[in-house]
């Protein structure tokens, strides 16, 4: 039943996908047959095409490789949608978390209000200015709604606190911390403000990094439950804080 689940509710997005993309939805295709489900290694000895922009992400343990299925960019927001070679699917909204499909827990129906950048420059004040009293960043907050699945936790309502992180969080993976690009990049977390009132929200965690100079986000960690966390990376991440980025298949 949960396979069909996953089917059921992951088919209506690739239809969309065939779509928006026209006459290359056989590009598409045939990128899916690149994306990689399994262990470390066979995602590290993937052979990749050039054209196309790759996310290597890994949930309770699993590793996958996904493909830019599009991206769309309508004002200040930008929404990438990526696919897997096994059909999860995983959408972004500037950098954050916004829906996912195919995997064992899911987020849907994401909403974000007053979500400043995760890059904003109000993260990381200039330590030199007087006005500045705190040794620690000051934090920014935003409103979220979401729906999880498959338990039907519908309409969840939190607001989160972000701030920027003067230090590489303890649990960053282990080739951003490398110091050929720790220096590269800055840190942001967010964390779901707690409600005294309401025990069924929790302090769910997100991080980020994202390079200074071009102000690309990296990397990325949702916690989509207390024990479940997905985890994206740019792939390969050898190119990823000294290559432009690479052309989607369909833009817009």
């Amino acid at each position: 039943m949960l396979r069909l689940w996953r089917i059921f509710l992951t088919l209506p997005l690739l239809l969309i996908l065939c779509a928006c993309i026209g006459g290359k939805q056989t590009l598409i295709w045939d990128t899916f047959k690149t994306g990689i489900l399994g262990t470390n290694g066979l995602i590290d000895e993937a052979v990749l095409n050039p054209n196309y922009r790759y996310l290597r992400a890994e949930m309770n343990g699993q590793s996958a490789l996904l493909v830019l299925g599009y991206e769309t960019l309508k004002g200040d927001f930008l929404t990438e949608t990526w696919y897997s070679n096994n059909k999860e699917v995983i959408q972004f909204e500037n950098g954050r978390l916004i829906g996912t499909s195919g995997l064992d827990v899911n987020w849907t129906d994401v909403s974000l209000v007053d979500a400043p950048a995760i890059t904003s420059p109000d993260l990381f004040p200039d330590p030199s200015n007087s006005s500045v009293k705190s040794k620690r960043n000051p934090k920014l907050f935003f409103f979220r709604t979401r729906s999880v699945m498959p338990q039907f936790l519908a309409n969840i309502h939190e607001a989160v606190s972000m701030q920027g992180l003067n230090e590489i969080p303890e649990d960053a993976p282990k080739i951003l911390q490398d110091p050929n690009f720790r220096l590269n990049l800055k840190w942001v977390q967010e964390t779901v403000v707690l409600q005294p009132n309401n025990p069924s929200v929790y302090a769910l965690r997100a991080i980020y990094a994202y390079d200074k100079k071009t102000h690309a986000i990296i990397f990325g960690r949702q916690c989509l439950t207390q024990t479940s966390c997905l985890s994206w990376l740019r792939w390969p991440y050898l190119d990823i804080t000294s290559s432009p980025p690479k052309e989607s298949v369909s833009a817009q």
